[in-house]
C-alpha cells in the first residue's frame, strides 16, 4: 500500500461509504419529488466528510493501541499522525457548511451529532471503559438514517427511526462477530470488547441473542404499514434465515474454526443490512416511476 492508500485508509472509508448506504435509503423513502433528487449529493459530500473527520479523530485518539494490535499495527508505519488530526475541523466545517447551506438545520444536526457519538460518545468516553462501549456508541451508525430523511421530509418519522434503530442492533451482532477472531488483540490493547472479557459461549449467546432480536424488529413493517415493498417481506425471510443460521453455526466450533466461523459471520452481517437497505431503495425508486 502506498503512503497516500495508508493515509487515506485512516478516513475508514469503508465505514462512509456504508453509512452513506443508510442516509441514500432514507432520502430515497422521503424523497416527495424527483426534483428535489439533486439534494443526494450535498448529503452525500456533507456525510462522507463527517464520517471521515470522525474516523481520523478515532485514529488520532487511539494511536497509542495502534501498536499493541495486529489488525491496527500497520498504522504505525504511517509515523506522527500529529498534523492529520488538523484535517478533522476542516472537514468536519465543510461537511456542516454544505449540509447547512444546501439541505437544513435538523439534518445538520444529525450530521453532527453522528460525528460526536462516535468521536467523542464511543472513542472517548465509552470504547476503554466498558464491554457496553460498541452496543451503546453504535448509536453513531443511526444518525445518517436521520439525516437521510431529514434532508427532504420531516425532522424525523416513524420510517426514518425504524432505519436508524435497525442499524443500532445490527452494530453489535456485526461488531462482536468481528472482534470474536481478533479478540487477543483486545486483550494485548486492554480494551474491554465483550469477546476480550466474557468467555466463548457467553459471547456466542450474546450474539445470538442479539441478532434474534435485530431480525425481530426487521419484521416489524410486515405487522405495521410503512409503505415497504411487498418484495421486502419476501426477501426479508431468506435474509433473516442466512444471517440467523451464519450467528448459530458459531456455537457449534471452537479453535481456528471458531473463529473462522465468526468472520463469515461477520460477513453475513454486512450481506443482511446492505441487502435490507437496497430492498429499501429499490421499492421507493419503483414508487417514483
Amino acid at each position: 500500500m502506498t503512503k497516500f492508500g495508508k493515509v487515506f485508509s485512516l478516513t475508514k472509508p469503508g465505514i462512509a461509504v456504508l453509512l452513506d448506504l443508510v442516509a441514500v435509503t432514507t432520502f430515497a423513502l422521503g424523497l416527495k419529488s424527483v426534483s428535489e433528487m439533486w439534494k443526494v449529493v450535498p448529503l452525500l459530500v456533507s456525510g462522507t466528510l463527517a464520517s471521515f473527520s470522525s474516523s481520523l479523530a478515532n485514529n488520532f485518539i487511539d494511536r497509542d493501541i495502534d501498536t499493541r494490535m495486529g489488525r491496527t499495527r500497520w498504522r504505525a508505519s504511517i509515523g506522527n499522525r500529529a498534523g492529520y488530526i488538523l484535517s478533522v475541523p476542516l472537514l468536519l466545517g465543510i461537511s456542516l457548511t454544505v449540509s447547512l447551506v444546501y439541505l437544513n438545520i435538523p439534518t445538520t444536526l444529525w450530521i453532527f451529532g453522528g460525528f460526536l457519538s462516535y468521536s467523542l460518545l464511543y472513542t472517548v468516553l465509552l470504547k476503554r471503559r466498558t464491554s457496553w462501549n460498541i452496543v451503546i456508541g453504535g448509536i453513531a451508525g443511526s444518525f445518517p438514517a436521520l439525516a437521510g430523511w431529514s434532508s427532504v421530509n420531516s425532522s424525523i418519522s416513524m420510517i426514518s427511526f425504524f432505519v436508524a434503530v435497525i442499524v443500532f442492533l445490527w452494530t453489535p451482532t456485526h461488531f462482536w462477530t468481528l472482534a470474536l477472531k481478533y479478540r487477543e488483540d483486545y486483550r494485548e490493547a486492554n480494551i474491554p470488547m465483550l469477546p476480550a472479557v466474557k468467555n466463548e459461549n457467553y459471547v456466542v449467546n450474546a450474539i445470538f441473542i442479539n441478532t434474534l432480536i435485530l431480525v425481530a424488529f426487521s419484521f416489524l413493517p410486515v405487522f405495521i404499514n410503512m409503505g415497504f415493498p411487498v418484495f421486502y417481506d419476501l426477501l426479508l425471510i431468506p435474509l433473516s434465515a442466512y444471517l440467523i443460521w451464519r450467528v448459530l453455526s458459531i456455537r457449534f466450533k471452537n479453535g481456528k474454526s471458531l473463529l473462522a466461523s465468526s468472520l463469515k459471520a461477520f460477513l453475513a452481517s454486512n450481506y443482511y443490512l446492505s441487502a435490507l437497505l437496497l430492498i429499501l431503495i429499490l421499492g421507493a425508486v419503483l414508487r417514483m416511476l
